[in-house]
């Protein structure tokens, strides 16, 4: 194991040496260790549960909801296209040296769980939010942390054998994505039978999630009940199931030893796949565009030259990929945004538009106007960096006001809101994605594309949430203080925001202008 700790501890030390002789990294690292390490302070001092906000969906339902989503997924992976603990550099390095395979699996499994980094810090932003709705106590939230890590770790080893097995052949694979989905069916048909008798959306969630059945399910209910106990004392329930739960990887982890010794060609083909995925997200792609799936055939052309030439381009791009900018992105955000509705006791509007801007602020991390960083001739148009950045800009805030019509006038009906909130909130939810668009071209301006692509992602979230508070505070301020009691105090609160997006937007923009003047970036 010497070599392969030398290459993990080498990798460390080569990191830590880039951003010291770069003192710009080192300020935005020095900053981001204060940020995660503020709120792991706020995570444990500030108090547990505000009753005024109560949700009306318990934390075991969002619990057993995160888990069956994970798992389905990840399953899924591992029976189409398996999961890989390495990188082309180890195919070509590590596999062809004289170690053990077990060791370089250990080797691969150490570098698992430093992938899980990114998934601790989204949930480190989460907690004083779930700490204001759920009694988490400090134990809890530890319980919650390492509990999440653990499931993706775990679920990563399921992923890789399901691969290992089904891989052997077709009639395998077919057989394991029925089996996959017939249980899933029996739950969706033990949820219907039971919504049936209660009449009540979240009382049959209660009765079958909260259920001694499916608290018994291997790994799924195992893992649901200790996320639970975030918000409960830890009793001999919690450790009974956390030994199942390490038990349960034992027997992965020895399944793999001793199993299937021809791992090395099992892993290869998720390798050659992960590597592309990782080539088009630098690119600016998403997972779903690197897909070999036949594409639609449109009739189109160019309206104008110069800048104009790259919106025309993305524009019959949407258009081939699918019915104008729907997408399955939007499908995601509307699904999400309608669904915060049953989240609060006093939901609103308002709350739609809060809960769909940060979903949009997961999906706005890739976008078209990415793709042409790569392509040459983006340097090569006779047009200045400002006009090619709003241009290469434009389908995307094209998209996300089509998606923010879709969303508010469904919600709308359902909240019975007037049309001027309607379109007003589809107006704010389409500047609030500039907002993102904009802030992600200054991200590459500073860092540019060779930095770790954790790190941008996480800078990137940062800026985002220091230029976005003050828009919301303000309008805020001018709906429930200055004009309180007014009936149009929630119009100019929408106005106002409406108004800052756009101003820092454009700041945004003139910042990162140059972005297209220097190749190097």
């Amino acid at each position: 194991m010497k070599p392969l700790f030398y290459i993990m501890k080498r990798s460390f030390v080569n990191r830590v040496k880039e951003i010291v002789r770069k003192p710009s990294y080192l300020i935005f690292y020095i900053f981001l260790i204060l940020v995660i390490g503020g709120f792991f302070v706020i995570s444990f001092i500030m108090p547990a549960e505000n009753t005024s906000t109560i949700p009306k969906i318990s934390f075991e339902l969002i619990a057993a909801g995160s888990v069956l989503i994970i798992t389905y997924f990840q399953l899924n992976q591992g029976i189409e296209k398996g999961n890989s603990f390495f990188r082309q550099s180890d195919v070509n390095f590590v596999f062809t040296a004289p170690i053990s395979r077990k060791k370089v699996l250990i080797y691969g499994f150490i570098k698992e769980m430093f992938t899980t980094l990114l998934i601790i810090f989204f949930l480190v932003f989460q907690i004083p939010n779930l700490k204001n709705h759920y009694p988490i106590s400090d134990v809890g939230i530890i319980v919650l942390i390492v509990s999440v890590a653990v499931l993706f770790f775990c679920m990563s080893l399921i992923s890789l054998i399901l691969y290992s097995i089904t891989s052997k052949k077709g009639s395998y694979r077919v057989l394991a994505k029925r089996i996959i989905n017939g249980i899933y069916i029996a739950f969706i048909s033990w949820f219907t039978i039971t919504l049936v008798n209660v009449k009540d959306l979240l009382t049959a969630a209660n009765n079958v999630f909260e259920s001694k059945v499916f608290n018994s399910i291997p790994v799924v209910g195992w893992f649901k009940i200790v996320l639970s106990y975030s918000t409960k004392e830890l009793d001999g329930t919690f450790y009974m199931n956390l030994i199942f739960i390490v038990i349960t990887i034992v027997i992965l982890m020895l399944l793999l030893y001793n199993l299937n010794t021809d791992y090395y060609e099992d892993v290869l083909g998720a390798t050659l796949r992960k590597e592309k995925q990782l080539a088009a997200k630098r690119s600016g792609k998403s997972i779903r565009e690197i897909k070999t799936d036949k594409v639609k055939k449109v009739k189109g052309n160019f309206g104008s030259g110069g800048a104009k030439a790259i919106f025309y381009k993305h524009m019959m791009e949407y258009r081939k990929s699918g019915f104008f900018f729907i997408s399955k992105e939007t499908l995601g955000i509307v699904a999400f945004g309608i669904a915060s509705k049953f989240f609060m006791e006093h939901s609103s509007l308002r709350t739609v538009l809060y809960f769909s801007v940060y979903m949009l602020l997961i999906y706005s991390m890739q976008g078209k106007w990415m793709e042409e960083m790569k392509m040459h001739y983006i340097y090569l148009i006779p047009a200045g960096s400002i006009e090619k950045i709003f241009f290469g800009t434009l389908a995307n805030h094209l998209k996300n006001f089509v998606d923010g019509l879709i969303l508010f006038a469904i919600s709308g009906f359902m909240f019975k809101a007037d049309i001027i909130t309607i379109l007003l909130s589809a107006i704010t939810y389409t500047t609030f994605g500039a907002l993102f668009v904009y802030n992600d071209v200054l991200a590459r301006r500073l860092f540019g594309s060779a930095h770790s692509k954790v790190f941008r992602l996480i800078m990137k979230i940062l800026i985002v949430l220091v230029f976005i508070v003050p828009g919301i505070a303000g309008g805020s301020i001018i709906e429930f203080i200055v004009l309180k009691g007014s009936p149009y105090a929630t119009f100019f609160n929408y106005l106002i925001m409406i108004a800052y997006n756009i101003t820092i937007s454009f700041l945004l923009l003139l910042s990162g202008r140059k972005i297209f003047e220097i190749s190097e970036l």
